[in-house]
């Protein structure tokens, strides 16, 4: 009987061995089941972070890049506006007959004159690439082409104030209006003189580039640069000693006299 109640308690101590090492492995899996939840989580949060953000640059993008062109928009509306920093002042000689100043008077009138006064200094100033207002500085008024290709002094800056300005190949220049033109053949019309000093009208079939009427010389007055001058000081050569020759010494030879010297007298035999 002993025996039989022995061997029960064996049993029944390997079973409750068998079990006791089987009951830890679940929380091991529950453990792993918790750690692979919050990675997930985490995974899904990045994942939407991710979308959030790349929608958030997305919508923000636009308005960077609207902002960024009307930046730009801004930089070229301000690069064609007019700097007070391009003017010439002088005046503009014409080589037609006797050669001509070309002046603009206080009452509008605008002709040209041989010797140079107030009312021919001038101001040339940009308004666009190749387009330049001229301004009378003793009138204040600019200068002015009408429809019907006559000169005259405007107080107003308007648009037949512009002038296009071309360089010619003997270094004068030419004015010709940037409105009016030959609507036919879109022939420009020029400021020119005649022979007089009086105005012409650019309409007329005469006034061509290619005469002198319309060929001007800027004259302006430039800025007196101050001259640049400095001093080089040359380090002195020290004169090196003149060394004479020295001359060897010629003992003087004294003649002397010898004692044995014999004196003849000289004889004369006559007969």
């Amino acid at each position: 009987m002993s025996l039989s109640f022995l061997c029960l308690l064996f049993l029944s101590n390997l079973i409750l061995l068998a079990l006791a090492q089987k009951e830890p492995l679940p929380p091991r899996a529950a453990q792993l089941g918790a750690e692979a939840a919050p990675a997930q989580s985490s995974a899904s949060h990045n994942s939407n972070t991710s979308s959030s953000s790349s929608s958030s640059i997305s919508s923000s993008s636009p308005s960077s890049y609207s902002s960024s062109g009307a930046k730009a928009r801004g930089l070229e509306r301000s690069s064609f506006q007019w700097s007070p920093s391009g003017r010439r002042t002088g005046s503009l000689y014409c080589r037609v007959g006797i050669g001509f100043h070309l002046q603009i008077h206080p009452d509008g009138k605008v002709n040209g004159s041989h010797e140079a006064n107030l009312l021919s200094i001038l101001e040339i100033f940009a308004v666009s690439q190749g387009i330049v207002g001229i301004r009378g500085v003793f009138s204040n008024k600019f200068l002015a082409m009408s429809k019907k290709g006559k000169l005259h002094a405007s107080a107003k800056f308007t648009d037949d104030c512009k002038f296009r300005e071309r360089f010619q190949e003997n270094s004068y220049n030419t004015y010709a209006s940037a409105v009016h033109r030959t609507e036919r053949n879109g022939r420009e019309w020029y400021v020119a003189l005649n022979k007089r000093g009086k105005a012409k009208r650019g309409c007329s079939p005469r006034v061509k580039p290619q005469h002198v009427s319309t060929h001007f010389l800027p004259r302006f007055k430039q800025s007196e640069q101050p001259e640049l001058s400095f001093t080089v000081t040359v380090p002195e050569k020290k004169k090196s000693p003149v060394v004479t020759p020295i001359k060897p010494k010629v003992a003087l030879s004294v003649p002397r006299k010898n004692p044995n010297t014999v004196k003849y007298r000289l004889k004369f035999r006559f007969g």
